[in-house]
Order: C-alpha cells, then sequence, then structure tokens
C-alpha cells in the first residue's frame, strides 16, 4: 500500500511538473527588461520615479480585479481584459472616466488601452505597451506600470493648470505665499479645474472673466471651495505662508479626491430619483413624473429631451405606452460628468463597481455556478438592499437561465451577468446595452456636433399628460418587480477567448480531479480490502480454537513434553 501511494505522488509531481514547463515555454519575457527599465530610458529617471512611488497603492486596488479577469495562454490579460480593468479602477479609484478606457456602448475590444495615453506621448511610449499587449498581454505589475504613467501624465497636466493659476492670481510659483494669496490661486485653478477650461486654447482674457463668474455657473462653487480648504488643512497644515511644494502637495490630492468629494451630490440626486420611483425598488422614473419634477418640482436637470435620453442609454422603451427613466444609466451616463480635464471626466461613482468588486474578491474567478453567485449576492448590500435578503423567484430563474447558456459556468465579466446585476441592484446596477445601440456622449460634446439636449416645455407637457393614461391596474400588474421587458440573451463577453481558455482549462482540472479521485479511491478501497482480508484471518484464527478446543488441548499436550524435555 505504502508503494501506491508513493507512486500516486510521483504521478502527480510529474504531472504537476509538465504543467510548470508548459506554462515556462512562455516565460522569455523574465529575461527582457523590466517595463520600468525601457520606460525610464524613453521619459526619464523622474517618470520611473513617480511611477514607482504610485506603484504600491495601484497593485493593491487592482488585485482584486486582476485575480478575477480571465487569463490568456501566458497568465496574462490580454488588451480589451486591460482596458476594461483600467476603466474600473480609475472610476473607483478616482471617480474618473478615463478618455479611451470608458467603453462608450462599444465592446471593450474596440480600442487599444494606450489610446488613453496623451497625443504628445512618444509613439515608442504606445508601442511599447501595445506590443506587450499583442505578444504575451500585462501582469498585474505591467497593468500598475500602465494606470501608474497615465496617473503620471495627469499629474502634468494639473501642474499646467497649476501654472495658469499663478499667471491670472499675479503670484510667481517659486515665491511662498501668504495664506491670502494661496487661497487666490487655489480658487483661480478649482474654478479651471471644475469647469474643464483648456489652459492652452483659452485666453486669459476670457479665463479671467470665467474665474469671476464661476459661483454663477457652478451650482457648487461655495461647498467646493469649502472641500479646497478642509483639504489644505489636512494636507499642509494651517499657517500664515506656505511654498510652491506645499501648493502642488494640495493641487495634486485636490484632483485625486475630487471625484469622490462631487460623488455627494449623486448620490442627493439619486435620492430625488428614488423618491420619484414608479414602484419602491424599480430603479425606474416614468417619463412623466421625470418631466413633471422639472416643471413644477423644481428639479430643472430632468430636462433631457427624449433622444439625448435615449442615446445615453437612460430611456426604458420596453412598453411604449409608459416610458420610463432608467435610475442608475442616468446617474452614470456622461451628461452628469464634470468636464475637468483633457484625459478624464469626473462622473458619478457607479456603485455596482464595488458590488462587483466584493463578487470578485469572494470567487477569486472568472466564472462560477448559479448556486454560488446566488449565496453571495444574497448576503451582499448595497445602499438600498440589506444583506440576508430573499432572491425573487425572477432573479432566480434569470440566473438559472445564466447558467443554462454557459453550463453552470458563468462569466462575472460579461454583459449578461451585468444584466442579471441589474435586475438583482435595479437602484445601482445599470442596465447593460448591446454594443453599437447607444453612443453616450456629454451635454457639451452634443451640443458641438449640432444636436439638442434639453427638451421644450410643450413637449415635457405633452409626455406629462400622456402618462395621466396609465392605468392603476397596469402599475399594480408588476408585483413589485423592475417591470420591464427589458432582457436579452446576447452574451458579449469583456474577452471572449480567454475566457474560452479558462473554460478549457477549468475543465481540464476537472478532468484530472476526477482521475485523482479515481486512482486515490481505488487505492483506499485495496487497502481497506487489504486490511479486511487481514483483520478477518486473526478472527478466523481466533474462531477456529475456540470452536475446535480438541485441537486446542491436543496441540498443548504435545508442546508440553517438549518443553519439558527440553528443560530437563
Amino acid at each position: 500500500m505504502t508503494f501506491i501511494l508513493a507512486l500516486l505522488v510521483m504521478c502527480l509531481r510529474t504531472v504537476l511538473g509538465d504543467v510548470f514547463l508548459q506554462h515556462s515555454e512562455f516565460g522569455h519575457e523574465l529575461n527582457d527588461e523590466h517595463i520600468l527599465v525601457q520606460l525610464e530610458r524613453a521619459m526619464g529617471s523622474e517618470h520611473r520615479a513617480a511611477t514607482e512611488t504610485r506603484m504600491k497603492s495601484i497593485t493593491e486596488a487592482l488585485s482584486s480585479i486582476f485575480v478575477a479577469l480571465p487569463k490568456n495562454s501566458t497568465g496574462k490579460v490580454g488588451s480589451s481584459s486591460a482596458r476594461y480593468a483600467l476603466h474600473r479602477l480609475f472610476v473607483q479609484r478616482h471617480g474618473w472616466q478615463v478618455k479611451g478606457l470608458a467603453a462608450d456602448g462599444e465592446t471593450w475590444d474596440a480600442a487599444q488601452p494606450s489610446a488613453a495615453l496623451p497625443d504628445k506621448v512618444s509613439s515608442g511610449v504606445k508601442k511599447l505597451f501595445d506590443d506587450r499587449l499583442g505578444s504575451s498581454g500585462l501582469s498585474l505589475d505591467e497593468l500598475a506600470v500602465f494606470a501608474a504613467t497615465l496617473e503620471n501624465f495627469i499629474h502634468a497636466e494639473a501642474m499646467t493648470r497649476l501654472q495658469s493659476a499663478y499667471q491670472l492670481s499675479g503670484e510667481e510659483p517659486m515665491l511662498t505665499l501668504e495664506k491670502k494669496k494661496v487661497d487666490k490661486v487655489f480658487q483661480a485653478y478649482m474654478a479651471i479645474y471644475v469647469m474643464g477650461i483648456n489652459t492652452t486654447a483659452t485666453s486669459k482674457t476670457t479665463m479671467r472673466r470665467h474665474v469671476k463668474n464661476v459661483g454663477k455657473i457652478y451650482p457648487g462653487w461655495d461647498l467646493t471651495l469649502k472641500f479646497l480648504d478642509d483639504l489644505r488643512r489636512e494636507v499642509v497644515g494651517d499657517r500664515p505662508s506656505y511654498d510652491f511644494t506645499d501648493i502642488t502637495d494640495v493641487v495634486e490630492e485636490a484632483g485625486e479626491r475630487f471625484g469622490r468629494f462631487q460623488n455627494q451630490e449623486c448620490l442627493d440626486l439619486k435620492q430625488t430619483l428614488v423618491r420619484l420611483e414608479e414602484f419602491n425598488g424599480s430603479g425606474r422614473v416614468r417619463l412623466a413624473d421625470f418631466y413633471n419634477s422639472a416643471l413644477s418640482g423644481g428639479q430643472w436637470q430632468f430636462s433631457e429631451s427624449l433622444e439625448y435620453l435615449r442615446q445615453l442609454g437612460a430611456l426604458d422603451e420596453s412598453d411604449s405606452s409608459n416610458l420610463r427613466v432608467i435610475i442608475p444609466n442616468y446617474l452614470n451616463a456622461p451628461s452628469n460628468c464634470i468636464a475637468s480635464s483633457a484625459y478624464y471626466g469626473v462622473c458619478c461613482i457607479d456603485e455596482c463597481e464595488e458590488l462587483l468588486g466584493h463578487v470578485e474578491t469572494e470567487l477569486k474567478s472568472p466564472m462560477a455556478d448559479s448556486g454560488r453567485i446566488a449565496k453571495i449576492i444574497a448576503n451582499l448590500p448595497s445602499s438600498s438592499l440589506a444583506a440576508g435578503r430573499e432572491l425573487s423567484a425572477t432573479q432566480m430563474q434569470r440566473l438559472k437561465e445564466l447558467g443554462d447558456h454557459h453550463g453552470n459556468n458563468i462569466p462575472i465579466h460579461g454583459r449578461l451577468f451585468a444584466q442579471w446585476m441589474h435586475l438583482a441592484y435595479p437602484r445601482e446596477c445599470p442596465f447593460p446595452h448591446l454594443s453599437g445601440t447607444i453612443r453616450p456622449k456629454t451635454s457639451k460634446d452634443r451640443q458641438e456636433d449640432g444636436e439638442t439636449t434639453r427638451v421644450q416645455k410643450d413637449e415635457m407637457q405633452k409626455y406629462i399628460s400622456a402618462g395621466r393614461h396609465v392605468t392603476l391596474k397596469q402599475q399594480e400588474s408588476c408585483n413589485n418587480e423592475i417591470c420591464s421587458a427589458m432582457w436579452s440573451t446576447e452574451e458579449e463577453l469583456v474577452d471572449a477567448h480567454a475566457h474560452s481558455l479558462e473554460q478549457a482549462r477549468k475543465a481540464a482540472r476537472g478532468a484530472w480531479r476526477t482521475t485523482l479521485f479515481s486512482i486515490f479511491a481505488f487505492a483506499a478501497a485495496v487497502s481497506f480490502a487489504l486490511a479486511t482480508l487481514k483483520d478477518s484471518g486473526k478472527i478466523l484464527g481466533t474462531v477456529e480454537v475456540s470452536s475446535k478446543p480438541w485441537r486446542a488441548r491436543a496441540a498443548q499436550s504435545w508442546l508440553k513434553p517438549t518443553l519439558n524435555l527440553h528443560n530437563v
């Protein structure tokens, strides 16, 4: 039996060794120069130092996403997964919708992540990332380097903005300034920031006019100044004067924290929409109520045209007689972003990101069966749902459909799972439209394209009047579900190729586990049989002596004289 177990261990070592050797075929990159060394050669030692400073926190933030993403044959992520992970990182980390990373109604493989890098970056730097993504993909460490590199460029842009703020304030950057003058610089900086002024393309006269009138244009200006003042006290303390390093420290921290600060406005907006909700927990507001709140409820911002809401993906048209606005889609739309940078917009933070992040942390895998997912979600609270709830019959049925569609290995980074998350968290998770069916734009971009964003009052009134004809019976038929036919079985995975590889690996692991289980079961059966035979022999000997005492007595009588004779 010992020999059998030893043989099994040797077999297991051989198999694991083969797997390692197979994996090492792709290990030639370990002999290449580290990506940081190549970036240093292209961009200088200061860039490398700044990148390494950011690496630790970025790596920690990316870790759970990276572990759960489907990997390619090198154990790394490809272009579409890298773009997806980076987009989610900046949304969660700063509330930034980075241009070139957000899907904007398209599939994740529609563009390379390097599209987010500025035009002034050399083609060699972009090629460095593109070549790695095209050959072996990016490891967690390399993905963090990309994110840190992009943050460095964003920080450099902030310094250019700060230079303009000094000029508008009539101050010299290298001088130590008293608090009153520092406040003036900070206010000019934040005015340029929240209004998205392009400092290289805007005259000083125009910038001064915008800075002077920012309080009239931007409703949250007073709260923004308080945010900035509190941040200054926290970062560099409250004292009579500040040098340039103090000011740059505050400015950089303001850029990284402003998204989460500004998100309070989004949460307030959400609560307003929830109060208008068609049914409790439906995540939808009737268009009639949406427009009525703009006309008579003082919610001036709820005045987007029907076409613009459709373009944003915020309109539920599954019932043509009762059009509705989808709360999370409306909140997370570009129409609610502040154009703060050439690289990104400060937008509402998608609450579903945190929920999905928890699922990723629990699973540590790109897929799971429906039972495990149901258990995680039932115990996962959101801002509007408590933990320990019982999933509805509709939610369980839809989850089963996903399991049937994918052989009960449901990918958590795909359109169908995102669609189910919207069903499970209708107030927090946006409905995922099929790629190419929506084209979200900021109101500024739409206006530049010659398209209107606002609806006229008489048009609003028309929808308000039509909404009165929705009968109570129609409303009651929803039975507290989201009451929408917005469900389709079209799947769109973040990285379909990597997911198929993950499925193959999972099937191979399953087959190997089954084989090992069979071998160990057989070995255990043999071991048990041998032990049973051995024990049976002992029992049999005992039975024979006791059932036939004359044999025992004869043996004793034969042995005794022999022993006596020997003793003599």
